[in-house]
């Protein structure tokens, strides 16, 4: 596939802007330089791990309409190695965000940090050496499935062993439950203990039910994007479109469940260890933010996609992807930065200029693999049956 050089050259420029707007923000206040790396680091390495989740999620269920536009999943995955990279940045600047790397955050129960109650027992777990191991562990774990997987099918392209579909399969239904328990663990490290005093048993399926929301609505955009660009043209027909509309739909409705399921309960409980994290949420500086998430998350691809004609047309699934990205990106700006701000900034130079860093990054990683490989699995045995899908 052919990338333009003014398109490798307006991606390397946006990596250039984050670069300084991170030197600058730690300059100028180091907290807010890692609070907005973090934000931006989780986003983009949920739209890579999304893309080895929907390549596992298509191979477990030997998927037939899928092969078509499977390999642009596959491309986000190529993100991966950068984000274990950023990573090792997350480790150093981890003393800027986390309590529980504080000297003074002790175990004792109950304990006082400040004037508030910190959790007890926890200081095992939450402590920099297992956090970094287990860091490093999710990592290779999440980026050896998804390269052995994705070689596969790059090496099914030359050869159409239909053997090496068998492989991915058994790949794939190891990888899932896999994922499942990682995720979740990795959710806890680089999110909810940010709050330590807070818990929530629903919150790693919340942030996969973000993940998956957000991956499938950029896989979406990509595919309308090289479907009017040419390498798609000819290829996808408006069932294709319709299964990826049925997709973000459906995990829009699960996205609104769950996000309701752990507020509900745990308002409903009223127990202040619980409460205290909507609450902070909910302040008036907040409240606007709060009510824009799942106007963008629910209501706009809940109402936008409800008939079988919105979910093949174009522009109607362009306009509901990006409405949902704009709201999994401020979903997670709304769970990171009330940690350490009263009012939000969302028009901020700090976390725009890191923001178009990380864009930068994962779109040179895209164009690297696209640039390298055919954007059709041309050697598995279900492409024809594929292209010619009209379920």
């Amino acid at each position: 596939m052919q990338i333009s050089s003014r398109m490798r050259n307006t991606l390397a420029f946006f990596v250039l802007v984050g670069i300084a707007a991170f030197i600058a923000a730690m300059i100028i206040n180091p907290q807010r330089a890692w609070y907005s790396f973090l934000l931006n680091h989780y986003f983009f390495l949920s739209l890579g791990l999304a893309g080895v989740f929907f390549t596992a999620l298509q191979h477990a269920t030997c998927s037939t309409w899928s092969v078509a536009v499977r390999r642009v999943a596959e491309g986000l995955t190529a993100y991966l190695p950068v984000a274990a990279v950023l990573s090792v940045l997350l480790i150093i600047g981890a003393k800027y965000l986390y309590s529980w790397t504080f000297p003074t955050f002790t175990t004792e129960h109950p304990l006082h940090y400040e004037g508030e109650m910190a959790p007890g027992g926890r200081l095992s777990y939450l402590n920099l050496p297992m956090f970094s191991l287990r860091t490093g562990v999710f990592l290779l774990i999440w980026m050896a499935f998804g390269i052995i997987m994705v070689r596969n099918s790059l090496r099914q392209d030359k050869t159409g062993e239909e053997n090496l579909s068998k492989k991915n399969t058994k790949l794939a239904t190891a990888f899932l439950p896999v994922f499942a328990f990682t995720f979740t663990m990795a959710c806890v490290d680089m999110l909810m203990s940010l709050e330590p005093r807070w818990y929530s048993t629903i919150f790693g399926v919340y942030c996969f039910a973000g993940l998956f929301q957000a991956g499938l609505a950029f896989i979406t955009i990509l595919v309308i994007k090289l479907k009017r660009s040419g390498p798609l043209a000819g290829v996808l027909n408006p069932a294709h479109l319709k299964d990826l509309g049925g997709l973000l739909f459906a995990f829009s409705v699960f996205m609104a469940y769950i996000g309701f399921s752990q507020f509900m309960l745990q308002w409903y409980a009223n127990m202040p260890e619980e409460t205290f994290w909507f609450m902070r949420r909910l302040d008036g500086n907040w409240l606007w933010l709060a009510l824009i998430l799942p106007l963008l998350k629910f209501i706009v691809p809940f109402f936008g996609l409800l008939s079988q004609d919105a979910k093949r047309s174009e522009k109607r699934l362009l306009l509901v992807s990006t409405a949902v990205l704009i709201g999994c990106w401020l979903d997670v700006y709304w769970t990171v930065v009330p940690v350490f701000k009263e009012i939000p900034s969302l028009l901020s130079w700090a976390e725009i200029g890191i923001g178009l860093g990380f864009a930068g990054l994962f779109g040179l990683s895209l164009t690297w693999f696209f640039k390298k490989n055919s954007i059709l699995p041309v050697g598995d045995p279900r492409i024809k049956a594929s292209i010619n899908w009209q379920g």
